[in-house]
């Protein structure tokens, strides 16, 4: 459809100008499409250039796609190439007369940005819940995008078309960094002022973090914090929209900001109504209410969000007259391009599929262990994480527990695993204590690096930090367990370290079973005493079923 007028030769410009002006356009872009075949342009050089364009964004949201469906909050990612193809289809009969450009120096970054995907799929295919790369790899494909633009019109195209281009990119989620502080933040803001609430309507309530503790107990971490589902869908709602009616950019920021508003108010109501819920109630009724509260404020800002921009449009908006269609002028661009591009891609994945499967051959099994809980410790008592919990966690098995030691100290485990499958690196890591502990309404005092703890020669590496909590200082140790691991690999090291990422794909690792033991212990008079009490007491509490084939 990009080639409706490909270049002619000099005697027959004038004809093709004269039917260009007088044909009407398609009715529909399927009969552009139907008309685009059945002409056997679709063969040609440009068009093929936009099916390789469309094969580059497919595999960038083939990567994103683990994350949609491990984090609830980015389940609206499924729908963003849609909409984004809906706003160009929409631009596309108004572009302006472009100005084709074709300059070397374009040509050799575009050359630089296809490279770059070899290492790049490489590097993911080992982290997938590495939220850097995405970013990374959206930049590559919005680089090509504009790149082609430029190619086939100029700057008029490259600007004409950015916006609904770049929409694309609120289906990518969020740096951690961004989300654990914008999102944390604007839950303890929803959870304080929920507490004002509850308190004029006569509820005692106490904030802890983004928990609210009633007389009955606490309204948990997704009763009080599971907004920001609605927040990210519906800042996607407001740009969709926003372009959609081609706003001003100040209509837009307008726009954003009434829909920030509306999901604060939402679920200022809605948390509220589950602590009076869990007030009144009791934790039980407010709990077989909570999945009902969230669908009917989803179904309220929806309406509420189109509301609004149907009531920010121009008053005295005045529609276009319907202009002839725009000449395509750019010169022929050659088969093979896009032929080679399509051949790059294959080879890239290709590849890394076969990088990744020679390497797993010769991956040995890691020391297998598992957790033999302190029965016998003063006030055992084993425990259940809460189903919402699991739900999110999405873990092969679970087990947890609580104890007190000899000293006194108050004891915490929880024990998780993963088996082997595309997204279980990604949930294993997805949920570390510097995310879940905030969340628990927690602060984090100090990051105190790796302690390695050894039980019957098994090195165990433990990421080790601090959180400040109602009850206290926490310290907590953390260890993330693969499966399998590289025939040479020694010395352990913290997961998410950069280090360690590049060393899983040297080693090519992928998709392998993982396990999380997390332990906290409340008492300890330092952080010295605490990495002590440990050491001494990890080798009873851990079981070895299986030593390492690791080479020595």
């Amino acid at each position: 459809m990009i080639e409706q007028q490909n270049s002619s030769p000099k005697g027959s410009v004038n004809m093709v100008e004269n039917k260009t002006v007088t044909e009407p356009a398609p009715p529909s872009v399927f009969a552009g499409l139907s008309q685009l075949v059945s002409s056997g342009r679709i063969l040609q050089g440009w068009s093929l250039a936009v099916l390789t364009l469309g094969l580059l964004w497919l595999q960038f949201f083939n990567e994103l796609r683990g994350e949609w469906d491990v984090n609830p909050q980015y389940s609206y990612g499924y729908v963003v190439p849609l909409l984004g193809l809906m706003l160009i289809w929409r631009r596309w009969p108004e572009r302006p007369m472009g100005l084709p450009k074709s300059a070397f120096g374009i040509t050799i970054i575009l050359a630089g940005a296809l490279a770059c995907l070899l290492p790049l799929r490489m590097v993911l295919e080992a982290n997938p819940e590495w939220r850097l790369l995405y970013w990374t790899h959206g930049a590559l494909v919005l680089l090509l995008s504009f790149g082609l633009l430029y190619r086939a019109g100029g700057w008029p195209w490259v600007k004409f078309f950015s916006l609904p281009i770049l929409f694309m990119m609120v289906a990518v989620p969020w740096p951690m960094v961004w989300e654990a502080s914008v999102i944390q933040g604007l839950m303890r803001g929803v959870a304080a002022m929920t507490v004002g609430v509850v308190g004029w309507l006569g509820i005692p309530a106490v904030q802890h973090g983004n928990l609210i503790e009633v007389g009955t107990g606490i309204v948990g971490i997704d009763e009080a914090c599971s907004g920001v589902r609605s927040l990210q869908s519906a800042l996607m709602l407001s740009l969709f929209l926003g372009e959609l009616y081609r706003f001003t950019l100040g209509r837009r920021l307008a726009l954003l900001i009434a829909s920030v508003v509306a999901v604060m108010v939402a679920n200022i109501t809605r948390t509220s109504f589950l602590t009076w819920a869990a007030a009144q109630r009791g934790l039980t009724q407010m709990q077989a209410w909570h999945d009902t509260a969230g669908l009917v404020i989803m179904f309220i800002i929806l309406p509420v969000l189109f509301v609004m921009a149907w009531l920010l449009r121009p008053k005295n908006q005045i529609q276009a007259e319907a202009q002839p269609r725009v000449p395509f002028t750019a010169a022929a661009l050659p088969r093979w391009i896009a032929l080679a591009v399509v051949s790059w891609l294959v080879i890239t994945e290709v590849v890394t599929d076969q990088w990744y499967r020679s390497h797993e051959k010769i991956l040995v099994a890691n020391s297998r262990w598992t957790v033999a809980w302190p029965v016998q410790s003063p006030h055992f008592k084993k425990s259940a994480l809460p189903q919402e919990s699991l739900a999110t966690l999405r873990c092969s098995n679970s087990d947890s527990a609580g104890w007190e030691d000899d000293e006194g100290n108050q004891w915490s485990a929880f024990f998780l695993r993963w088996d082997a499958g595309k997204n279980s690196e990604a949930l294993a890591k997805g949920h570390s204590p510097d995310i879940c502990f905030p969340a628990a309404g927690a602060n984090m005092v100090e990051d105190l690096g790796t302690v390695t703890t050894d039980v019957n020669g098994v090195k165990i590496p433990f990421k080790h930090q601090t959180f400040e909590s109602k009850n206290g200082l926490l310290q907590v140790f953390y260890c993330l367990w693969s499966d399998r691991i590289a025939a040479n690999e020694k010395e352990p090291s913290l997961p998410n370290a950069y280090s360690s990422r590049l060393q899983a794909v040297l080693d090519g690792k992928r998709n392998l079973g993982q396990q999380v033991l997390e332990v906290v212990i409340s008492g300890p008079s330092s952080d010295a005493s605490a990495v002590s009490l440990l050491q001494q007491n990890l080798p009873s509490l851990v079981h070895l079923d299986q030593p390492s084939q690791a080479l020595p």
